[in-house]
């Protein structure tokens, strides 16, 4: 896989999928444009992800598990900006067959309960929906340990906690920008620019 896919695409979720004829596949969907439907398993595309951040998971899994009290489901912080959270997105047909997606939490604009408890629906702000098979409560549990290791990781890497008024400013997407909404905004862009340089600079 040529890993300059990541820099390329805004990733708000990647999920394991069947293509007929073909397998397990890896379905992405990105901030902008169509849906990828990547020809390898959800496990191989999440190693590529890690190996271009040069993120160790193995060692990720443990320290954050520890932080979180668990040992499944651990959050995967990419940068101090953003993070993704485990759910269940399908039923595993055999042993050892993965049922968890990846979702951004920066990506998702509503969790509503579905008809069966059992399910629920997730908007995402570029527009499509998700449905993670546990219910609305399992949800707002991972995505409250999502919250709790990227601000570990935001003060481990110097970054400060996670600016809760950024998190209301996306709440209200549908209300005109402020003059302190764009300066938020600004000051996250430039964040994640010396972050790509830090990384491009070998630091």
């Amino acid at each position: 896989m040529n890993l300059d896919f990541f820099q390329q695409y805004d990733i708000c979720a990647f999920t394991p999928e069947y293509l007929k004829d073909v397998g397990e596949v890896t379905k992405v969907v990105v901030s902008e444009g169509e849906d990828h439907m990547i020809s390898m398993t959800m496990r191989a595309f999440r190693s590529n992800l890690c190996k271009f951040y040069s993120i160790d998971y193995g060692s990720l899994r443990k320290k954050y598990g520890q932080i979180i009290e668990s040992v499944n489901c651990i959050p995967l912080p990419i940068n101090g900006n953003k993070i993704f959270l485990q759910l269940k997105v399908r039923t595993p047909e055999f042993r050892s067959d993965c049922a968890m997606g990846y979702l951004d939490l920066g990506s998702i604009a509503e969790v509503k309960e579905h008809k069966d408890r059992n399910r629920t629906q997730i908007r995402l702000r570029c527009g499509r929906k998700l449905e993670a098979l546990c219910s609305i409560g399992t949800v707002n549990k991972h995505i409250k340990n999502a919250k709790l290791v990227l601000e570990h990781y935001r003060n481990e890497k110097g970054c400060g906690p996670y600016p809760e008024v950024l998190e209301k400013m996306y709440s209200n997407m549908d209300k005109p920008a402020t003059k302190a909404d764009i300066l938020i905004l600004a000051r996250e862009i430039l964040t994640l620019k010396n972050s790509l340089k830090d990384y491009e600079n070998g630091v």
